[in-house]
């Protein structure tokens, strides 16, 4: 299920590159990485609080965040940021979205141990294919009312 490369790590503030708006992306020296817009928003990064399950009929849960991806740029890696403001577990999982309406689902895994104000990145690498996904859709569940940070960038080789 896990059709690419996969790396996982905590980074610490003050490590990697700064980007916009404080985001920490760990940038290769020879890669320029930006960061995507959440769908129907201005900024960069979504602060959110896990809602309810959703399983009472008419209430929906919030956690899915759809973040666009710019057109006429191959990326070469997508980075996921996910930073808790206290310590908490999260499921995670993480859908490349290709403009044929399929999906890859690049991550998955529940009970992850994120430590306050720590950055938790996923890297993910774009399938060998020219395909490159139109949208990043992340899915964060956990306690309800654990509250996050959520940022996705890209990064082009320079």
């Amino acid at each position: 299920m896990l059709l690419y490369r996969l790396c996982l790590r905590a980074l610490i503030f003050g490590s990697g590159v700064s980007g916009l708006l404080g985001l920490q992306v760990q940038a290769q020296a020879s890669e320029d990485c930006i960061a995507f817009r959440p769908l129907g928003s201005d900024g960069y990064v979504v602060r959110k609080s896990v809602s309810s399950t959703g399983v009472t009929p008419g209430v929906r849960n919030n956690w899915d965040t759809d973040f666009v991806v710019p057109g006429g740029k191959r990326f070469i890696r997508y980075i996921a940021t996910i930073t808790s403001e206290t310590p908490d577990n999260y499921n995670i999982i993480s859908n490349f979205k290709f403009p044929d309406n399929t999906t890859a689902q690049v991550f998955r895994r529940d009970g992850v141990r994120l430590v306050g104000g720590v950055p938790f990145q996923i890297v993910g690498d774009p399938p060998a294919s020219a395909r490159q996904p139109f949208q990043i859709n992340m899915n964060v569940s956990g306690r309800q009312g654990a509250t996050y940070r959520l940022s996705v960038s890209g990064c082009t080789k320079v």
